[in-house]
């Protein structure tokens, strides 16, 4: 008896694929997805959804083949993946790529020993660099990343490259955590109980030779600039209110308690009508003197002084405003005499004080 093999008849075009994958409500989602594609440039996701399409359509493999230019198994796989799970099995989808080298939990210790800080984990200085943290991760964890997937690998785990803020090491943490947490806002709420304001003062000092910054200059020439060497000093007070970034500065020809004394005279004249709450740091030139100390206390409905934990100037706004003043006034500057110098910071504060929202950025951070 002979056996006769009998040919199965080839689908006819758009035959091929369930039925339930072609409802009207799946070919809407299969549009939706052909015009997004073609918004966004996707040409790969244009392309199969175009040839699903078409082939649901009536078209053939090989006529489609031929208009999108592409090869039949490309065609026979799209149809496949649809046939299989509709319009979603043609989105784009990121390839998972190989497993973590460090485990969760690994993840999760690392993430420790970064915020714990590089002195924690045994290493000289305060900055994280990429090869030290590809350092520590060989150490604790045993696995070795090349220093370019360092930053990859940071970015995951919710860290960015930062500019960090100085704190000086000999600072009494605790008594920093106490005054940002009790201090500060104990004072804030004494003055707005009396309607007063908050400020804060500092000191700072000028050269006459200014500060160089950056310069354009042919490469591999490093450019002079010329100075006549002199260090003349300008010795300047300066305050800035928490509330409303109002500045007052003063010139004095030297830092001590006698000039410290006629400042405060004139910040009790500045903000007339509001006691003055002043927030000061452990500077020498702070300490007042009899008669300073006897008008301090005849005038405590006027004034009342603050210091800061020691060794804090994190703490105190007026360090950043004296930078900005540096960079507006001095950096790259050239000044022939002092008088030239002291007119360009008498300008420089002029805009501070008509423009506070220059500086309130400074003293933002501690409302």
């Amino acid at each position: 008896m002979r056996l006769v093999r009998i040919k199965e008849a080839p689908a006819q075009p758009g035959k091929a694929i369930q039925a339930k994958w072609t409802t009207r409500r799946e070919r809407a989602k299969l549009r939706a997805l052909i015009v997004k594609a073609k918004k966004q440039g996707d040409l790969r996701t244009w392309r199969r959804g175009k040839a699903v399409r078409d082939y649901l359509n009536g078209k053939t493999v090989l006529a489609i083949v031929a208009e999108l230019e592409v090869v039949r198994a490309s065609v026979n796989q799209w149809l496949r993946w649809y046939d299989t799970a509709g319009t979603e099995a043609l989105r784009p989808r990121k390839a998972p790529g190989p497993a973590p080298r460090l485990d969760v939990g690994q993840r999760e210790a690392l993430t420790r020993l970064i915020e714990e800080g590089p002195q924690a984990a045994g290493y000289t200085g305060g900055i994280w660099t990429g090869p030290r943290i590809g350092d520590l991760i060989r150490r604790r964890f045993g696995v070795r990343y090349h220093n370019h997937h360092i930053p990859r690998l940071l970015h995951r785990l919710g860290f960015s490259v930062q500019r960090p803020r100085k704190r000086l090491a000999r600072a009494d943490k605790a008594a920093q955590e106490l005054w940002i947490t009790k201090r500060l806002p104990a004072i804030r709420r004494k003055a707005a109980r009396c309607r007063g304001v908050v400020v804060f003062e500092d000191e700072a000092s000028f050269w006459q030779d200014g500060s160089l910054h950056r310069t354009w200059s042919r490469v591999g020439v490093q450019p002079r600039v010329d100075t006549y060497g002199l260090r003349k000093t300008a010795h300047i007070f300066g305050a800035v209110a928490l509330d409303t970034a109002k500045f007052t500065f003063r010139f004095a020809p030297v830092f001590n308690g006698t000039t410290f004394f006629e400042f405060l005279r004139q910040l009790v004249c500045r903000h007339q009508g509001r006691k003055v709450f002043l927030i000061i740091d452990n500077g020498p030139c702070h300490h007042l003197d009899d008669d300073g100390k006897r008008w301090l206390r005849k005038n405590r409905h006027l004034i009342e002084l603050h210091r800061l934990p020691a060794y804090s100037p994190e703490f105190m706004p007026m360090e950043g405003i004296w930078k900005t003043t540096r960079k507006l006034t001095t950096h790259n500057a050239f000044f022939v005499t002092p008088d030239q110098r002291d007119a360009k910071l008498t300008e420089t504060f002029n805009v501070f004080q008509r423009r506070p929202e220059v500086i309130a950025a400074h003293v933002a951070r501690f409302r």
